[in-house]
C-alpha cells in the first residue's frame, strides 16, 4: 500500500535541533528561549510547518512553539502553548497546532510578497550565484542562504537582484550578519533605508552599516585563481590591504550616517568584510586593526625571549600614504566600533547548512586553518585540519560551530557612544587599555583563518582554487 501525497504532506517527522535553529532565525530573538532549551524539534512533510518542544529544566515543564510558512515561504509564529507535564502531551498539542496539510499562511494586509530567491531576472546570474544555486556540493549553502534571506526583517527591493549578480558578496555578508545577530538573541530591525541594521538587547543598541572591501578591478574578488598573501609582512600589515580597508571605511564615513535623525546620539558601527581579491579574506585580517589603532604588531627578542610589541605608525605604506590610526582621530568619535569577519562566505553557509542536516550523499567537507593560541606569550597560531561534522570538529566549541565565532568587534577608544560588550556577546572584542590592544572572547578556540575543501565521493579531486573558500 502506498502513501497518498496528501498524507505525506501531513506526516510529522523529527528534525535536528540545528535545522530548527536555522528556521528559528526568523523569530524576533532567533533560536533563544531562555530559561528553556530545545528538547526536540519536528517538521510537517517537506517543511510547510515546523515546531519544537521546549524544556524549562528548573520547573521541569514542557512548552511548545509552532511556525508555518507564509505564501511567500516566510516563517510565521502561529502558536505557543504549555506548560505540559510530559513531552508526549506536548507533542500531541504540537502535532495539531502545526496544522499539516492546510494551505500556507496568508500575507498580512499591506505586506509585500518576498521575491523568490531562485527566480533570476533579465541581468542573469553571476558565477558565484551559479555555484550556489547550481551545484550539488553547495546545496547546504543554498538552504542556509535561503533561510537567512527569509529571516531578514525588511530587505530592500534590489536585494535578490544584487545577490544574483555583481553584489553577491555584499549581500551574502548582510545575511551572515543577520544570522550572527539573531543567533545571539538580538532584536534586528530594518525600518530605515540606512544604516542597514538596528540591533538591540537588554536596552543596549547600535546602528550598523555593512560594507565590503572590493577590488578596483570589476569582478576581481569573485571566483577565480586563488590570490596568496604578500610575502613581505609589512606589506600585508600596512600596504595595499590596509589601504583597501581605509578607503572603504572612509568612503562610508563620508556619508555622515551619525547625522541622520534616527542615528544621532546613538552608537554607530561599520561592519566590513574583505573581498578585494579571490581568497584575500583568508590573510588580510591583520591589516584592519593595524589601520584602526595605528599600531603594527611586531616581534622582538629571540628564542624564549620573543614577545609581541605594538609599534606606532603614522601612515600606511601603500601608494596613497593614508594616515594610520582611524581611531586616533577625534573627528571620528561618532564611530563606536568597526565590526569585522572573514566568514561571510559561501564556505560558512555551506558548513552551517551541512551541520543543520542538508548533506548531499557523498559530500565531504574538510576545514583547514589556524586557531588563536591563548597560551600566555604564544606568538604563533595553532594549525588544525578536521572533517566538518566529526565529533572532534564539533568539540572545538561548547555548542559546535556557531555563526558568530569569527565575528570581531574593534572598539574605538575615543567613541562618544561606546558599544557594551554584552550587546554582541559571541564576538571577539578588541579594545585599547594602557596603550595596548587587548581582546576578550567567550571562545576557547577562535579561528583566525581557514579554507574549506569540498569533495564528492566517486569524483576526482577538484583543483584547489575551485574548492577553497574562507
Amino acid at each position: 500500500m502506498t502513501m497518498a501525497a496528501g498524507d505525506k504532506q501531513q506526516l510529522i517527522k523529527p528534525i535536528s535541533q540545528r535545522q530548527f535553529e536555522l528556521y528559528a532565525l526568523s523569530l524576533e530573538r532567533g533560536p533563544n528561549f531562555e530559561p528553556s532549551h530545545i528538547f526536540s524539534a519536528y517538521q510537517v512533510g517537506r517543511g510547510s510547518a515546523c515546531g519544537c518542544i521546549l524544556l524549562d529544566p528548573e520547573r521541569g515543564a514542557f512548552t511548545t512553539l509552532a511556525m508555518r510558512r507564509r505564501v511567500d515561504h516566510l516563517w510565521v509564529r502561529i502558536d505557543e502553548a504549555g506548560p505540559f507535564s510530559t513531552p508526549e502531551a506536548a507533542l500531541d498539542h504540537l502535532s495539531i497546532s502545526m496544522r499539516g496539510g492546510e494551505p500556507p499562511e496568508p500575507l498580512p494586509p499591506g505586506a509585500r510578497r518576498r521575491p523568490p530567491l531562485m527566480q533570476s531576472g533579465a541581468r542573469g546570474v553571476s558565477p558565484e550565484f551559479e555555484l550556489l544555486a547550481g551545484t550539488v556540493s553547495h546545496v547546504p549553502a543554498l538552504m542556509a542562504v535561503g533561510e537567512c534571506y527569509l529571516a531578514l526583517p525588511k530587505p530592500d527591493a534590489n536585494f535578490v537582484t544584487d545577490l544574483q549578480t555583481n553584489n553577491f558578496a555584499s549581500r551574502l555578508f548582510e545575511l551572515y550578519l543577520l544570522a550572527c545577530f539573531r543567533e545571539q538573541g538580538l532584536i534586528v530591525r530594518q525600518d530605515h533605508v540606512s544604516p542597514d541594521f538596528w540591533i538591540e538587547k537588554d536596552g543596549a543598541e547600535c546602528w550598523i552599516e555593512a560594507v565590503t572591501a572590493n577590488s578596483e578591478t570589476p569582478r576581481a574578488g569573485g571566483i577565480g585563481d586563488w590570490v596568496h598573501a604578500p610575502q613581505d609582512r609589512r606589506e600585508r600589515l600596512t600596504g595595499a590591504p590596509a589601504e583597501r580597508f581605509a578607503k572603504t571605511l572612509r568612503g562610508k564615513l563620508q556619508r555622515n550616517y551619525h547625522e541622520m535623525e534616527h542615528v544621532e546620539g546613538r552608537p554607530f558601527a561599520i561592519a566590513i568584510a574583505d573581498f578585494h581579491e579571490s581568497g584575500s579574506m583568508v590573510w588580510s585580517r591583520e591589516a584592519l586593526p593595524t589601520y584602526l589603532y595605528g599600531l603594527r604588531a611586531d616581534v622582538e627578542g629571540e628564542g624564549a625571549h620573543r614577545r609581541a610589541i605594538g609599534t606606532s605608525i603614522a601612515n600606511l605604506t601603500g601608494k596613497h600614504g593614508i594616515p594610520a590610526g582611524l581611531f586616533r582621530d577625534p573627528d571620528f568619535a561618532h564611530l563606536s566600533a568597526v565590526i569585522f569577519s572573514n566568514a561571510g562566505t559561501l564556505a560558512k553557509f555551506n558548513r552551517m547548512g551541512f551541520l543543520a542536516g542538508w548533506r548531499p550523499p557523498g559530500l565531504e567537507m574538510i576545514r583547514r586553518g589556524i586557531l588563536f593560541d591563548r597560551t600566555p606569550g604564544a606568538l604563533e597560531p595553532i594549525d588544525f585540519e578536521l572533517t566538518v561534522g566529526s565529533d572532534e570538529y564539533q568539540s572545538l566549541w561548547p555548542w559546535g560551530e556557531a555563526w558568530c565565532q569569527e565575528l570581531e568587534v574593534f572598539h574605538n577608544p575615543q567613541a562618544a557612544h561606546p558599544i557594551p560588550f554584552d550587546l554582541i556577546p559571541g564576538a571577539t572584542h578588541w579594545f585599547e587599555r594602557d596603550g595596548d590592544v587587548e581582546c576578550s572572547t567567550i571562545w576557547a578556540n577562535s579561528v583566525l583563518a581557514s579554507i574549506t575543501h569540498l569533495r564528492m565521493s566517486g569524483e576526482p579531486a577538484t583543483p584547489p582554487e575551485e574548492t577553497k573558500h574562507a
